[in-house]
């Protein structure tokens, strides 16, 4: 079984943080693991619901900054989309 870690995660974009819930499946597809979470910043911008989910691949991801795709761990340059925050008292 897949695990992450619940908790404040750093987004690699824009520098936002997230309060992921925890993992979840897609009712239609049990293989399809999700990861639930909800941003820690309000954007008048984007108003609507504030859960969010993306599959736990997705999340756990290396991407390319520069070109904003997903690329294989290891290379250079490359950054994870999400990133674990262990001290998240400055994060809200």
């Amino acid at each position: 079984m897949a695990e992450l870690a619940a908790g404040v995660y750093r987004h690699y974009k824009a520098d936002r943080f997230y309060l992921v819930l925890g993992l979840g499946h897609d009712a239609n597809d049990e293989t399809r693991t999700v990861v639930v979470y909800v941003p820690l910043y309000v954007d008048a911008e984007q108003p609507g619901p504030r859960l969010a989910v993306r599959t736990l691949e997705d999340f756990t991801a290396w991407v390319d900054p520069a070109s904003r795709a997903t690329v294989p761990a290891g290379t250079p340059g490359a950054v994870r989309r999400f990133t674990y925050v262990p001290d998240a008292t400055g994060a809200a």
